[in-house]
């Protein structure tokens, strides 16, 4: 922060001040031991404060020309409780300055943490949110998509048909808006999210989902439940959300595994497809859901990995530590 002017004008003016102190200071030892004042003696002690006006550039020079004074001022026989001002500054003043001058570093490297931390914060909370809105986005049309072609499919030959697929795709447009309103909400301070975060407690609505978008998935749960930390309920949930997703996309089965095992510190969860793969169109470039998978498992502390199984399928699997 800048100093006003005003104070930078008291800080140069202080020397004089110092001399006229001495100078009283003098005046004093005069009257009490009867001895006058002299033009040298008044001299020097002006000379030795005004030697200190060096020290905002040159504070070693500035000090040692003040000693020389007093030294000088010593020789002459001149009494010595004048000078102790200007010796106490002048032996004082470059500590001082040093002291400033290493407070002001650890201003600026200071504020220079504080830019680069709120510019990371600020960096991991766009990746944050990106990759929420990526996984709610890239499900709800998945399932929009898998239905609308279903209806497409069947409008000639089985209209009875036609409804439940519509009213899939209305079922998950409305779910796909209120977890994006949910997402915008969090980034206003004053504005409480519109819904809880989902964890696995909410896995079952993943299921319903899937099956109305004709993959049938066998959820198996391994141990006791347990109530997880809200980051490794939702990191966990997103994860299977997002391979249910690929597996509509990118897989021609129609069945899917769900494992979910609680141990004692840590939660796993893995879904895997018979396969096999479909053929990616034409132009088609891979995206970042299985790079995101990895991410959202180690912002949590926790391992993913994604692979075919070696058999035709695809296989994710998740590790949180608690």
């Amino acid at each position: 922060m800048e100093q006003p002017e005003r104070w930078h004008g008291r800080r140069r003016g202080w020397p004089l001040g110092l001399a006229l102190i001495q100078v009283f200071i003098a005046l004093a030892v005069s009257g009490v031991r009867q001895v006058p004042v002299t033009a040298v003696q008044l001299g020097l002690l002006v000379a030795g404060p005004l030697a200190l006006v060096l020290l905002r550039r040159w504070p070693v020079v500035a000090s040692t020309v003040t000693g020389l004074v007093n030294v000088a001022y010593l020789l002459l026989g001149l009494p010595f409780p004048p000078i102790i001002p200007s010796t106490v500054v002048a032996i004082a003043s470059p500590f001082a300055r040093a002291r400033r001058e290493a407070y002001r570093r650890y201003q600026a490297e200071e504020r220079r943490r504080r830019s680069e931390q709120e510019k990371r914060q600020a960096a991991d909370e766009r990746v944050r949110i990106a990759r929420e809105l990526h996984d709610v986005l890239a499900h709800s049309l998945s399932l929009i998509n898998v239905r609308a072609s279903v209806a497409l499919e069947v409008m000639d030959v089985q209209p009875q048909e036609i409804r439940p697929a519509l009213q899939a795709i209305k079922e998950a447009s409305r779910d796909g808006l209120a977890e994006v309103r949910s997402v915008l909400a969090s980034l206003r301070s004053d504005e409480a999210p519109r819904s809880p975060n989902p964890d696995l407690s909410r896995v079952d609505d993943l299921i319903e989902q899937a099956g109305a978008a004709g993959l049938k998935v066998e959820v198996e749960t391994l141990g006791p439940r347990q109530t997880l930390p809200a980051t490794v309920g939702l990191s966990a949930y997103r994860i299977i959300q997002e391979a249910l997703t690929n597996v509509m996309r990118h897989s021609s089965a129609r069945t899917a595994t769900l494992v979910v095992q609680y141990a004692d510190r840590a939660v796993t969860v893995g879904v895997a497809d018979p396969g096999p793969a479909s053929p990616k169109p034409d132009g088609h470039e891979g995206g970042r859901g299985l790079i995101g998978i990895q991410e959202r498992a180690a912002s949590v502390g926790g391992l993913a990995t994604a692979q075919p199984d070696g058999r035709g399928g695809f296989e994710v699997m998740a590790v949180f530590p608690l």
